[in-house]
Parts: structure tokens; sequence; C-alpha cells
């Protein structure tokens, strides 16, 4: 459960910072900072992915497995 809620709470980071590099974008600041937030964005992805390949791989998450 711990894990999951993990994942929700990187996923609202990842969502917070598109939406801060949006912000950033529309309102013609720095662009060194909507790099940042969209560079985070890109960083909160990969770890994600990188934790969600652990978790399957040590037997944490178990994918449906598909119909056959």
């Amino acid at each position: 459960m711990l894990f999951k809620l993990l994942i929700v709470l990187l996923l609202l980071m990842v969502i917070g910072n598109l939406l801060l590099g949006l912000r950033a974008m529309l309102g013609n600041r720095d662009p060194a900072l909507m790099a940042r937030y969209i560079g985070r964005r890109l960083l909160f992805a990969v770890i994600i992915l990188l934790l969600l390949i652990a978790a399957m791989a040590s037997g944490l998450l178990v994918p449906h497995p598909t119909p056959g």
C-alpha cells in the first residue's frame, strides 16, 4: 500500500511540475525556469518507470494475466 501511495505522490508531482512549466511558458518568464520544471517532470516520470519495473521484477506488483 505504501508503494502505491508513493507512485501516486510522484504522479501528482509530475502533474504539478507540468502545470508550473505551463505557467512559466505562458507568463513569458525566464526560459530556464520552464526548462527546469519540464526537466523535473521528466525526472519524476523516469523514477516512476524504474520503480514500477523494479516492483514487477521483485514480485511486489503483479500485472494482470492476458486472456488466452
